[in-house]
This record gives structure tokens, C-alpha cells and sequence, in this order.
């Protein structure tokens, strides 16, 4: 609307329509939506605001709902028309003129149009009603259905509708299951607005006895989209009425509804004998009440024929048995037909009937007799199933029976016949028929079958005397004659007629079946006119001229009078007339050499025979050349080269060649070809390309290895390796192994990539290329820095384990190591993963005491002040409804009448909630639980007002306990629970003398363990429980001994106690329970003497549980266990320990050993589990352990009904060199026996190995004189260890024992542990102490008889030669009595008691190659020892080098009794003696001196090898000689030097 300035002016302020107020309409809040508008959009003031004029929304009544956007109305919070009852909102508009400052007031009034946003709701819920099965279609069976919808309007209106079900639960009431079904389409709401429900389809309460009808009731919303609705269930229980007649019932009856239709029976007396009550088939005559109301029945005779039937029988009214009152003879009558009806007791008076057929039966006096048309029939072989048995006349073979005590008019009773084989019966008609398919008459098969037959009354015990049978097999023809196979024939040539073989088939058939005749079917090489067959014989004649050399094929037929047939290759090869002699080779054995470079089709060797009879020889390879390497001429017998030969492939051939006559007689040679090499192999490289890792900053360094290998030999498979020189790597030339020639720099250069080249020693040499890749590691220089500054989070309250936000810090180094931490902050609340800077709550925080936590997050790795060394992380803590609701008061108990009226108000509860904000302070009610207190009262959800809802006349219970819960209706639910005790009054209707009552005061029951879960158990018998009808409530209830719930008593439908199995039973927990029922009705029809009794309940034991292993020390499902070596016969090994929870047989335990070489080396005890040994295990030379399995069972003696269990067994050998030592200072082998699992349990977690302790000992050690010593208050706990992964027993020098025992870092954890679980002190680990011992040596001397004869010589050459050798001879003499006098001196010189030993620096050993230079010195006396000078120069043949022998890994192990040559390859060790009395041996093979250079002791130890090297040997000896010790004074001694 547009208006003029003046217009404007004068009408600012004013209502457009000048109403003298405004009003307006707006929608309620769609949940929290305050977005809605107003109709119309703006309020109609006239006046631009803040431009013109001035708005101002004023609400004197409350705080403000709106606020104004220019002239629109907005809502500042949601509106609910219907919570709050809120039709209309008024306030108040100000209009202020910003001109002239004038001031109107508007009242203005909104109005709240309702939204379709409630849910109609049920009230008075649950629903339930229960109606006569009689009831008629149309009746109103509930009335009570009633829904409010809190919108108005249309929106409030409501409709009901049956709808059918999605689901409905099934009920179990005291009498038994119910049926229960769906109630759509049995019931109708015919008036949609009013709720009433009918019948809507007939109702039979047999079939289902409860419905559940699912009612929706749904608003009236003009807009159908928006309609809602909601859902109860109306449970109506149908009552049985008397609609259905009684049935006779046994079982195979034709069913019907339940009911057996047209039922009969039958019984058989004997002629002339009163049998009294008859037996009847199938089953007992018994009719029961299909209905529930369960009437009694009498049973009665209507009619029978013929009519003197009530002169012989009577039946009993009340259980229906028929009795024989007097005796009947068969001249009366052979058969009774009676028709028995059976009666209702009841008003209605329902009844059926039956048939009862009763035979008389003559008396009897003759058995049955069978009567067979032959004894002797005939069938043929493989005829199917069901084919008759012939006589010899071809007529089937049958049987009849006849007895004499039946004329030809009295019925005849059925039979049965048993035959003595399963493949002949007797058919319906009595023939004898097979049974049987595949007959088989042919051998090794009976071609003849005997047997007996009996027949037997079907009804009754009449049986015939056995009659024998004979059934013959006839053959038919089904087996083709056979053909053997025929070697090959040799006929010498010639045109004479010969006889060649006779061949000779077989049949399986008989008679005229087997006759077989013979024939030639084919020759080969056209010689059909050559050879002729007898047809009867099957003798082969030639009848043509044959030549030397041709061959032919005979192809042979034999068939038999059926045709069937058989063939048969016969060949014949035509040999050249008389020859006797082979072809003979010039020589049996060639040896000949080729290369490996031979061309194809050059000659290797000519091999020539002759044949002395002068027949062409023809050659041929016959085996040696399977790769068809070679040919030879088969006539000139030159052997060549047809494919390419590799040395590297194969390098030696073995032919053998043979030589064959005409005459096909043959001699044969062997041929020997050795392929010699050429270079033809390039090397190569294993793992190319290569790959290492190497750290920057370290000079030569071990870097990696290159490794080639060519498959050539000699000089040709040399390998040496190249790099290019410029790199920063250095290759050695022979062993491929690279090293850094400088420092590396990760800055520089992180990645080298070069080429390795291999070649071969040959002249011409092949070379190999593999590439290389070496990449550098960075060193770790950098510390994390975060680069955010500060996170922020939200956590709920009482959360623990709260994930509450990530932290990140950024590490520059290529390694990258961060550790997390709290610097500050409450860490008794918080934790941080140190890895990953996950930050958790570690308890659940409070709101109320905490809204904000300020953590300080950092790292251990960057410890300063610096910016981005830490972060700071807020949490905010989010309020959460922890608070639940509190009953104001506790109610005290309450007192009702039976007769209370329902709509009763019991009792009002209150409870209040002390959170401070909604939802968490609104507080609801409802009942829990309790068994039927649900069905009898409610409790109002809102008020808390507590209900009856139901008769309590229903029910014999005097007590009700309902549990009531307050919930508020925060997140999450809160509750509260109190109990109400309701107590009833009832009163008495009978007098207690006819109550009820318990048939006796105590049972004793039996129960096996291994029952289900409601297994009957016992039915208690209750006296008079129809007496008073079926109307008076009862119930049974166990009143004490039933603390775990086992067992549940329950009314059955005969009204009895049924005792019922309600969880399982275990013998092994407990093996009796007593428990008392009590029997519970209205007070007046109970007799209170018998109204409890008491069940004595006996578990019966059965086998449910298995054996179980008890392990001590033992690792997994495993038994470990070790002996030494030299353990003696029945050493007990180990003691196999296990349990049966099982009680009497089942609980007794059988132990059984099953394994490799179980029996030749042990035994177990089958009671106890001892193992022990049966011999000696000394002559056992295996690494490996034996294993066996240990098997327990159960129930020892039975074949069945037992369990059993399996196990490993791995038992080892000890041998010396397993064993080890840990030493305990300060403890008695007394006082560490206790401990010793702890020790074990140590070890073994600190080394992962498993540990067997062998023995105690008092400490043993080396005195300071050298002699092995004992600490009586020390122990030494012998043991030894085995690898898990191979179970193996590990030698001391094992890699994985030096590394995880004996390493230095490891033995001292080990100790360390050790000390402080057992509280002593643990101070070495070592090997078993050897004593060192003093070897001597002889004292070499020279023989001074050799003087004598000297001198003579002198003489001699003095007399000779005069002046001039007289003056030499005494120069020499002078220097030859100097060197003897030091010769004969004598040094006492200490021994080394570790010869070869290594150089044992610390616990973790090193081990060092040792070269012994051993010499031995005789020297005068002890008191020349100072003087003592070693002249090693060439002039002192004494100490010649030349004599040094050399120890090796070989000559070692024999106890260095042979000596090994100075020039041996494998030398790693010099010995040098002095010169004795015995010639030696010089370098040039001259003798010099003694036999052997040193003699070793006999007691001495033989030597080990190293694991690392085996060249180093090693005897477990160490040197004592820094202790002090001296050695003996004037024994012969040996001196070593060690290089």
C-alpha cells in the first residue's frame, strides 16, 4: 500500500484497517523448530520501522515468546499448544513516532493452530479377557479399549482397527504350553469409533487357547499422510467347554483331529480255558476326554455277536479291561464281534464307540507242520529278484502249513517263515523266490545252497519243526573262455611241418557251456597259409616253408558254444638253422676320453667283435644312454657324438654294447667315456642384484657380500671380483666381501648403484656382471616439534577410557622416534599413548566438580623451552544424567481381602530426581517382574498410584512382592527399584477332613547326571485333586533344598505334582539334593498333615568328563624329561600325573605309552605313570630325542564308554656336554630344593629356552692351589636346556645357549632374577669343573755307548790322515762333550694345563685360533733354572723348525697319536720337541730322531671342535698357573708357546 508524505506524516503508528487491535495466527512447533511465520507475514503498523517509527513487543504476563525482525514476528523459543494448554498468546505493541515521540499501544493476540504432533495413547493397558470357546459370532467380549490423542480437532479424534500381528510371544501357564495365535480375522471392531470387540469367527479352545489381538488406534488428521497411530495388544484367553466326544486312543490309530477314527481291536482265548482279563491288541482299551475338563469315563458293551456274548465277557466300567467269565468252547462259536462304547460322565454325556474282535482258538495240541512241494529246487545264476524256485518238473517250488488242530472251517492264523540263508525267501503266496541279485554259480562261488525253513504264528507262540531245502545253481553261459599269455617263439627255418606249442584256454562255465573250440584269427607278414590250429586241441603246426629272420604274430581265438571269445597274441621269429656260438668283443673294457666341445657325428671309439662261426655281427647301444648322447654303427661299431655334450651336466658315461649274430645270440662290452672340461661356462651370481644397507659416517666397514660360482673345474671355476675404482668401496678380490674405503655422508649421497664384475681363472677368461645397491642410513640429529599450538575436545562426564583427541609432533630425522607425555594436567585422569599421542580419559570425570581440564602435552625427546615443544590440549566436560530417582518413602506392608473390588487404589508411591534439567528430572513408574503380580495390579506411569486390575480370587497365593521402578527419562535411563508386600486373605470353602493331600510324606527319586533340562523326574500323586472339580486353584511350590534353582515342580492336567529337571546336575559337584514341596490351595481344601512332603534326590554318576593332564613345570601340551646317557635299567624317567573328575570306575586313570622305540627302551606303570627305562640307553647314538605319546583313559576294563586323552612325551639324553651350572653362594642344596621350580621358571622366561634341572650339588670349585675344592654352604643346581622348536637338547657351545645363557648381559639378568625371587645369591653360570692335571714329558738324552766306538773310528782316521786330523778331531770332541753336558741339564717347568684352549676374556666367549709351538727342554738341576738360554737359530738341530709337527682337526680327534705332514693344507697348529733317544724324521725324509714327536697321556680328554671354525679345537681345561700353583720339581715337562 502506497501512501502519500502527508498520509504518512499523519498516519504513522496506525493499525492499517484501524482496528483498534491486531491479531494474528502461527503453527506450534514442529519438535525444537521456531522457524515458523505468521498469517499474515507482518503486522499491519504503518510506519517503516527504525527509519519512521520505533516497534517494542511487550509481555506483562512472563517472559517474552517473540521478538520483532523489522515488522515480523519471530518465536525466541518452540511452542507446544498441547503440554501447555497454550489456544492463544497476548502481548502488547508500542509504536513510538521517531518525529514527534508520540506513543501507541496495541494489544495484539496470536493464535496457536494445532499440529497433528501427539500420538494417540492407550490408557488402562494391558488389555486382556478370556471368553467362553462357545461363544457366538457377534458378541462383545471387551469393551474397555479406550485411547486419548492430547491435539484437538480432527487431529484429537480417534479410530480402532484390528490389524494382524507382527509377532506374539508364547505363554506358559501351570497346566502345561499353551497354543497361541494371531487374533486377525477371529475378532472385529464392527464400530470403528467406539473400541468395542467381538467375536468375528468360531473359536475351539483344543486347538488354540489364547489369541493376541493387536488394536491400532489412529487420529483423524485431514491430511492422511499425517495421521498417527498407535499399537496395544487385547490378550484373550479362550475356556475349554465340554463340545468335544471321547476318544478311544492307542498308538498306529488313523488320526483325525486328534482322535483315532474307527478304532478296533482284538484278543484270542483258548477253547475250554477261562483265561480272565484278556490281552488286548495293540494297546489296552482306553478312551479319553478330548476337551481339558478331562470327564471320567465308562465304558460298556452295546451289542455284539453273537448274542451270548455277555455270558462270556464283562468289561470293567472304570478302566475298560475285558474279562473272560466263563470258559468257551469253539463249538459255540470261532469269533466274537462286540461293539464297546465309552461315555462321558457329564451333562452332556458324549460318547464312541469301538470294535473288540476276540478269536477262540482250539486247543492246542499239534504244532504247525510245513509242507514243501520239494526238497530239491532249481534257479539259474544271476536271475533277479523275485524269481521263482523250480522243482525238477519246472513248476515253482512252494510251502504250505497245516495244523491239525484247526478244521477246514476254523479260520487259520498267519504265519511267518524264517529261512536259515538271506538269498532265498517266501513270497506272500508261499513260493520260495530269491532275494538276493548276482547269483553266482561259476568257481570259487557255491553253485548249491541248503538251508531250513520254520514257520511261526504271527499271534502267538506256535512255531513248526525246521524242514531242509536244497536250491542247485544252473549255469549260465556268462564267462568267456580264457587265453594265458604265450612267451615268445623260436622255430629254426625250414619247409618241414612242425609243431610250434599247443595253446590252452580255460572256462569258467559247465557243460556244454565250457566247451571251447580254437581257430587262427589273423597272421601277420602274410603267413596266414602257414601255420594251422587243431580245433579241439589247440595245438599251432607249421605247414609252409619259413625263412631265417622272418617274424609273425599269431593272432589265436577260443570260443566257446555260446560265441564268447577270447583272443590271444602268440609270436614266432624264424631263427637261421643250428647256431651255437656269439660274437666276441677284442676286449670286454674300453676307457676312452672326449671333450665336452666334441663336434656332432665325431667319432669317440671303434669297438669290434667276431663271430666264430663267421655270421655278420650287428652292433647296438642297449643301456648308458638314456639322454641319447651317443650312436654307434650297427655294423661298423663306431661309436659317435649325435647330440652336444656338458661336462657340467654329466661327466662320466657307462655304454654297454652289444653284439648280436644272426642266430640272435649276443656277447656285450662295456664302454667307459669320461668328458673333459673346456671353459664354457660363464660365472655366476647368487641373489643378484644385490642389496645393503650401510651407516654414513663409518670408515672400512663391512658393507655386504657378492658371491659367484661357476659350474667349470680347475682353473676354469677360479672366481675373483672388480669394482670400478672410484668408488667409496673397496671389494676383496677372492671372497667378494665389500668394505668402505671412506666415511659416508647421508647428506651427500644417500643411494650408490654400481656394477660387480666376476670372472673365471682361464686364459680366456668369462666374466659375469650383477649390480649393487648400497643405500645409507641417516643418523637420528632431530628433535619433534607440534605445530599446532593448542587442541581443544569435549568429553562426556563418567566415561572412563574416553578417547578424547590425537596430538601430533613432526620429526625431521629419517628415523623417527616421539615419545609422548603429560608435562602438566591431571594425569590421574588422563593418559597418553606414548606411541601414537592418543590422549584417554583413564576414570570417568564429574561435570559438577570439573567443567574444564588444561593438559601440557610434550615429548621426551624434546626436553626444552623452545616454541613447538609442547602443545596444550582443553577438555571440556559435558554434563551427563548421572543422578537417578529416590523413593521419598518406604511403604509398609499391605493387607487385602479376596474379594477386593478391581479399581482398587493399593498404595501411593513418589519418588523424586535431583538432576537439575529435564529430561533427567522427570520421573516415571511401572511394575517389574515377580511373577504374576503384573497380571493382578498396576501402577499408574505418571501419579505413581498403585491398582488392583483382576480378581485375587483367581489365584491361591496369600503373598504378593511387586517390584516398582522410578526412571527419569534422561540419557541414560536412570532407575530405582522398591517392593510393595501385598498380602491376601482367602477364605475357606471345604472342610480340611476331604482336602487335599500329598499320597505320602517322602519319595526317593534317582536322576543320571547327564539329563536335559526338563527331564520328568517324579510325578507326586495328590489325593482328591478331582474331588472338588477342576475350579479350586493348586499349585505346588518347592519350599527349601532348591537354593539353585535345579529343580521345578509344575500342576500337570491329571492335577498332580510333576517334578521336572529345571538346570543340569553334576555328580562330581553334588550327589544328593533333599528338597520339600509344599501343596498350595485355599486354605480350607488342604489337609495340612499331608500337605508337604519331602524328595531325597540321588545324582546318578556317568562318564561326562575326560582325563586331564596335571603338569608341573612342563611348557604347552607338552611333557619334557631327560637322563644322562649313562642312566642304568628301570631309571625313572618322568611320572605322567592326571585326573578324572569322575567318581567309582570312571574316575579311575589307565596310562599307556605309544611311540618310536617305546617298547625296546620303556615302560610305564598303566596305574601310577611312572616311566622308567627297560635297558641301557648307552648304545642309543641319536642326536635326535625320542618322542613318544602318552595316552590316558578312563574307565580302564571297558570297551566302551570311556575317554581318553593323548599328550607329547619328548625325552632326551644327557650327555657332558649339556649340562650346566648355576652356582648359589650362600644356600644349601637342602634349602634351595624348595626353590628350585622359581630357578627353572626363571631361566627359562629370561631365555626362552626350556630348562630340566638335573641335580644338586654342594658347590665345588678351584683352590688357589689348583685342586677342585667344596663350599658346603654353597649349591651348584646342575641343569640343562632344550630348544622348544625342535625339542632337542642343546650342547654348551650352541649358539643359542652362548647367546641366551651364557653371554655376558644374559647370564647377569639370569643371576640377577635369580637372587631376588629365591632371596639368595646366584652368582655364575659355567660349565662342569675339571681338576687340571700335571702332564710330563721323557727327558730326551743321548746314549753315551755310541762313545767308544767313536774313538776307534777317531783313531782310525788319526793313524790316516796324521797331524792335521788328530788337531780336528779334538776340536770336535771338545765342542761334541759341551753340547752334551747342557743337554743333560734339567728345568722343572710348570705344565700348561690348557694346551689348545681359548683365550676366555669374558662370559661372552671369543673364540681365537691358536697355534701351540710345544717344545720340550731337559735341563740339569733346579738350580740352572735362571740360567736357562733357548737357542732357536739354525745351528740347534735341537729346536729345528724342521721338526715341528702339525696338530689339525684330524689327527686331534684321534688324541694326537698320528702325525699329520708339515705340508698339510688344514695345519693350524706347530708343535716343536726336543730330541730324544728316537730317530726323527727332517723335511728331506732323512731319519734323525724318535718314532712319534709327543705322546699324549692316556687319561688326557679328547678335543672339540669349534662351532664356528673347525679348525680351532678346544679341551676344556684353564690354566691356574696366575693362581700360584707350582708344578712338580724334576718331572719331565712340556713347554708351550702359544702364537
Amino acid at each position: 500500500m502506497t501512501f502519500s508524505n502527508t498520509n504518512t506524516r499523519r498516519g504513522l503508528c496506525e493499525v492499517e484497517k484501524k482496528q483498534t487491535n491486531i491479531i494474528l495466527d502461527i503453527e506450534e512447533s514442529r519438535g525444537s523448530s521456531i522457524s515458523q511465520e505468521t498469517t499474515p507475514l507482518e503486522l499491519p503498523i504503518i510506519g517503516e520501522p527504525n527509519v519512521e517509527i520505533f516497534l517494542d513487543l511487550i509481555f506483562p504476563k512472563g517472559p517474552p515468546i517473540f521478538f520483532l525482525n523489522g515488522k515480523k514476528l519471530q518465536l525466541l523459543s518452540p511452542i507446544d499448544r498441547d503440554e501447555d494448554n497454550l489456544s492463544h498468546i497476548v502481548f502488547q505493541l508500542a509504536c513510538t513516532v521517531k518525529s514527534t515521540h508520540k506513543k501507541k499501544t496495541y494489544p495484539v493476540i496470536v493464535r496457536v493452530t494445532d499440529i497433528n504432533d501427539n500420538t494417540p495413547e492407550f490408557v488402562s493397558t494391558p488389555y486382556e479377557t478370556s471368553i467362553s470357546e462357545l461363544t457366538p459370532i457377534g458378541t462383545t467380549i471387551f469393551q474397555n479399549v479406550l485411547a486419548k490423542d492430547k491435539d484437538s480437532g480432527a487431529n484429537g479424534l480417534i479410530e480402532y482397527s484390528i490389524v494382524p500381528g507382527s509377532h506374539f510371544d508364547l505363554d506358559y501357564a501351570n497346566s502345561g504350553r499353551l497354543n497361541t495365535a494371531d487374533g486377525y480375522g477371529f475378532f472385529a471392531i464392527n464400530l470403528p469409533h467406539q473400541g468395542q470387540v467381538t467375536v468375528n469367527r468360531t473359536l475351539d479352545y483344543e486347538k488354540t487357547q489364547r489369541y493376541y489381538v493387536t488394536i491400532v488406534a489412529t487420529d483423524k488428521a485431514k491430511n492422511e499422510v499425517e495421521r498417527l497411530s498407535a499399537t496395544t495388544t487385547l490378550t484373550v484367553n479362550i475356556k475349554d467347554d465340554d463340545d468335544q466326544n471321547p476318544s478311544f486312543i492307542y498308538k498306529g490309530c488313523m488320526l483325525l483331529d486328534g482322535a483315532c477314527i474307527n478304532p478296533e481291536y482284538s484278543a484270542s482265548v483258548s477253547s475250554g480255558v477261562l483265561q480272565g482279563i484278556l490281552n488286548i491288541s495293540p494297546e489296552k482299551i482306553q478312551a479319553v476326554d478330548m476337551d481339558t475338563i478331562n470327564s471320567p469315563i465308562r465304558y460298556t458293551f452295546v451289542s455284539g455277536v453273537p448274542d451270548s456274548y455277555k455270558e462270556y465277557f464283562r468289561i470293567d466300567p472304570d478302566t475298560g479291561a475285558v474279562h473272560q467269565v466263563k470258559a468257551v468252547d469253539t463249538s459255540t462259536t470261532k469269533l466274537f464281534n462286540i461293539i464297546i462304547k465309552a461315555q462321558e460322565i457329564s451333562e452332556a454325556k458324549r460318547s464312541t464307540t469301538a470294535k473288540l474282535a476276540i478269536t477262540v482258538k482250539p486247543v492246542d495240541a499239534n504244532p504247525p507242520e510245513i509242507i514243501a512241494s520239494s526238497t530239491e529246487g532249481f534257479v539259474n545264476e544271476n536271475s533277479p529278484v523275485g524269481t521263482n524256485v523250480l522243482d525238477s518238473g519246472g513248476n515253482p517250488l512252494f510251502v504250505t502249513v497245516e495244523d491239525k488242530d484247526f478244521g477246514p472251517d476254523d479260520p487259520k492264523p498267519a504265519y511267518t517263515f524264517e529261512l536259515t540263508t538271506p538269498y532265498f525267501i517266501i513270497d506272500k503266496l508261499g513260493n520260495l523266490v530269491v532275494n538276493e541279485n548276482n547269483l553266482d554259480r561259476d568257481p570259487p562261488n557255491p553253485g548249491k545252497f541248503r538251508f531250513q525253513i520254520v514257520a511261526r504264528e504271527k499271534i502267538g507262540t506256535g512255531a513248526s519243526a525246521p524242514i531242509s531245502l536244497t536250491v542247485n545253481l544252473k549255469d549260465v553261459n556268462d564267462n568267456p573262455p580264457v587265453l594265458p599269455i604265450i612267451p615268445p617263439i623260436m622255430v629254426p627255418a625250414g619247409d618241414t611241418k612242425q609243431k610250434i606249442t599247443r595253446v590252452q584256454a580255460t572256462d569258467n562255465d559247465d557243460g556244454e557251456n565250457a566247451e571251447i573250440t580254437y581257430s587262427i584269427y589273423h597272421v601277420s607278414n602274410n603267413g596266414n597259409n602257414k601255420f594251422v590250429i587243431n580245433p579241439k586241441t589247440g595245438d599251432i603246426e607249421t605247414v609252409g616253408k619259413l625263412n631265417a629272420g622272418d617274424q609273425y604274430s599269431l593272432t589265436v581265438q577260443a570260443t566257446d558254444s555260446g560265441g564268447l571269445y577270447t583272443q590271444a597274441i602268440v609270436e614266432v621269429t624264424i631263427s637261421p638253422g643250428p647256431n651255437t656260438q656269439s660274437p666276441v668283443f677284442e676286449q670286454s673294457v674300453y676307457d676312452i676320453e672326449v671333450s665336452e666341445g666334441a663336434t656332432i657325428n665325431s667319432t669317440v671309439a671303434t669297438v669290434m667283435a667276431v663271430d666264430p662261426e663267421d655270421d655278420p655281427v650287428f652292433y647296438s647301444i642297449v643301456s648308458g644312454n638314456d639322454l641319447r648322447q651317443f650312436a654307434i654303427g650297427s655294423k661298423s661299431g663306431i661309436i659317435t657324438v649325435i647330440r652336444k655334450l656338458d661336462r657340467e651336466d654329466l661327466t662320466k658315461y657307462r655304454l654297454i654294447i652289444k653284439a648280436e649274430d644272426t642266430g640272435k645270440l649276443a656277447s656285450t662290452a662295456t664302454v667307459n667315456i669320461k668328458v673333459t672340461d673346456i671353459n664354457d661356462k660363464n660365472p655366476e651370481f647368487v641373489g643378484d642384484p644385490y642389496n645393503f644397507t650401510v651407516k654414513e659416517g663409518l670408515n672400512k666397514t663391512y658393507v655386504g657380500k657378492v658371491h659367484a660360482t661357476d659350474a667349470d673345474e680347475g682353473v676354469n671355476a677360479l672366481v675373483t671380483y672388480m669394482i670400478p675404482s672410484d668408488l667409496p668401496f673397496h671389494i676383496d678380490n677372492e671372497t667378494g666381501e665389500l668394505t668402505t674405503k671412506r666415511a659416508l655422508d647421508y647428506e651427500s649421497q644417500k643411494l650408490y648403484q654400481f656394477v660387480v664384475t666376476a670372472k673365471d681363472g682361464a686364459p680366456d677368461p668369462r666374466i659375469a656382471t650383477a649390480t649393487v645397491t648400497v643405500n645409507v642410513l641417516d643418523i637420528e640429529d632431530e628433535v619433534p616439534i607440534f605445530t599446532r599450538e593448542e587442541y581443544e575436545a569435549t568429553v562426556p562426564e563418567n566415561v572412563p577410557d574416553y578417547f578424547v583427541t590425537d596430538v601430533m609432533a613432526i620429526d625431521p630425522d629419517t628415523i623417527k622416534k616421539i615419545t609422548y607425555v603429560i608435562h602438566q594436567g591431571p594425569t590421574d585422569l588422563f593418559r597418553i599413548d606414548e606411541n601414537s599421542g592418543a590422549i584417554y580419559t583413564t576414570r570417568g570425570l564429574d561435570y559438577e566438580k570439573d567443567s574444564e581440564h588444561i593438559l601440557v602435552i610434550g615429548t621426551l625427546e624434546n626436553m626444552s623451552d623452545t616454541k613447538g615443544s609442547t602443545t596444550k590440549v582443553i577438555v571440556k566436560v559435558e554434563d551427563r544424567n548421572d543422578i537417578p530417582p529416590v523413593f521419598t518413602k518406604i511403604p509398609p506392608p499391605i493387607m487385602l481381602e479376596d474379594d477386593t473390588p478391581i479399581g482398587t487404589s493399593v498404595y501411593d508411591l513418589e519418588a523424586t530426581d535431583s538432576d537439575g534439567t529435564a529430561p533427567g528430572n522427570k520421573v516415571r513408574y511401572e511394575i517389574i517382574g515377580r511373577g504374576k503380580a503384573t497380571k493382578y495390579f498396576q501402577i499408574d506411569p505418571d501419579t505413581g498410584k498403585l491398582k488392583v486390575t483382576n480378581d485375587l480370587k483367581k489365584e491361591v497365593d496369600t503373598e504378593y512382592q511387586i517390584d516398582v521402578r522410578a526412571y527419569d527419562l534422561g540419557e541414560p535411563q536412570l532407575s530405582s527399584v522398591i517392593t510393595l508386600d501385598i498380602y491376601i486373605q482367602h477364605v475357606a470353602t471345604v472342610a480340611p477332613e476331604v482336602g487335599l493331600r500329598f499320597a505320602d510324606n517322602s519319595y526317593s527319586v534317582q536322576v543320571a547326571e547327564n539329563s536335559t533340562v526338563g527331564t520328568l523326574i517324579k510325578t507326586l500323586t495328590i489325593v482328591n485333586s478331582r474331588a472338588h472339580g477342576g475350579n479350586i486353584p493348586l499349585r505346588c511350590q518347592i519350599t527349601s533344598g532348591n537354593t539353585e534353582g535345579k529343580f521345578l515342580v509344575n500342576v500337570t492336567e491329571e492335577r498332580n505334582c510333576a517334578l521336572y529337571l529345571n538346570k543340569t546336575v553334576d555328580y562330581e559337584e553334588v550327589e544328593s539334593y533333599k528338597i520339600e514341596v509344599d501343596l498350595i490351595s485355599l486354605q480350607g481344601f488342604l489337609n495340612k498333615e499331608f500337605s508337604r512332603t519331602q524328595v531325597s534326590i540321588n545324582v546318578v554318576d556317568v562318564n561326562d568328563n575326560k582325563p586331564f593332564f596335571i603338569k608341573a613345570n612342563n611348557v604347552g601340551e607338552k611333557f619334557y624329561a631327560a637322563i644322562p646317557n649313562t642312566a642304568p635299567l628301570a631309571t625313572t624317567v618322568i611320572q605322567i600325573k592326571a585326573d578324572d573328575k569322575d567318581s567309582g570306575k570312571y574316575g579311575k586313570i589307565k596310562y599307556i605309552l605309544k611311540g618310536n622305540r617305546s617298547e625296546d627302551y620303556f615302560s610305564i606303570d598303566p596305574t601310577s605313570g611312572i616311566i622308567k627305562t627297560k635297558r641301557s640307553v648307552e648304545e642309543v647314538d641319536n642326536a635326535e630325542p625320542f618322542r613318544f605319546t602318552v595316552v590316558t583313559r578312563d574307565n580302564p576294563n571297558a570297551t566302551t564308554d570311556f575317554n581318553s586323552i593323548e599328550a607329547p612325551l619328548i625325552i632326551n639324553l644327557i650327555h657332558p656336554l649339556n649340562r650346566l651350572i648355576l652356582a648359589i653362594g650362600d644356600a644349601k642344596p637342602d634349602d634351595v630344593a624348595s626353590k628350585i621350580d622359581t630357578v627353572s621358571q626363571v631361566i627359562q622366561e629370561q631365555s626362552g629356552l626350556i630348562v630340566g634341572v638335573e641335580k644338586l650339588n654342594v658347590r665345588e670349585f678351584v683352590g688357589e692351589n689348583g685342586t677342585l675344592e667344596i663350599d658346603p654352604a654353597g649349591t651348584d643346581i646342575w641343569f640343562y636346556v632344550i630348544d622348544p622348536e625342535t625339542d632337542s637338547i642343546l650342547p654348551v657351545n650352541h649358539t643359542l645357549v652362548q647367546k641366551l645363557i651364557l653371554d655376558k648381559s644374559a647370564m647377569t639378568n639370569i643371576t640377577f632374577d635369580v637372587s631376588g625371587q629365591i632371596k639368595q645369591t646366584a652368582f655364575n653360570i659355567h660349565e662342569p669343573l675339571i681338576t687340571p692335571k700335571i702332564k710330563t714329558a721323557s727327558i730326551a738324552t743321548l746314549n753315551g755307548e755310541v762313545f767308544p766306538y767313536a774313538l776307534i773310528i777317531i783313531a782310525c782316521i788319526i793313524f790316516i790322515l796324521g797331524i792335521v786330523g788328530i788337531i780336528y778331531i779334538c776340536v770336535s770332541w771338545s765342542r761334541y762333550k759341551s753340547f752334551k753336558d747342557q743337554m743333560q741339564r734339567q728345568y722343572v717347568v710348570p705344565a700348561s694345563p690348557a694346551r689348545y684352549d681359548s683365550v676366555y676374556v669374558e662370559p661372552n666367549l671369543k673364540e681365537y685360533e691358536t697355534q701351540v709351538l710345544q717344545m720340550c727342554v731337559p735341563v740339569d738341576d733346579q738350580d740352572d733354572y735362571n740360567d736357562l738360554h733357548l737357542d732357536f737359530s739354525n745351528k740347534n738341530h735341537t729346536f729345528s723348525l724342521e721338526n715341528v709337527s702339525y696338530i689339525t682337526k684330524d689327527n686331534n680327534i684321534a688324541k694326537y697319536g698320528q702325525q699329520s705332514p708339515v705340508s698339510s693344507e688344514s695345519a693350524t697348529t706347530a708343535r716343536a720337541s726336543s730330541v730324544g733317544e728316537h730317530i726323527l724324521s727332517n723335511s728331506m725324509g732323512h731319519p734323525l730322531s724318535r718314532d712319534h714327536i709327543y705322546q699324549r697321556s692316556s687319561d688326557d680328554e679328547e678335543m672339540n671342535a669349534s662351532p664356528t671354525n673347525e679348525n680351532v679345537m678346544f679341551r676344556e681345561k684353564k690354566d691356574y698357573s696366575h693362581m700360584g700353583f707350582t708344578y712338580g720339581d724334576h718331572s719331565p715337562v712340556e713347554t708351550t708357546t702359544e702364537l
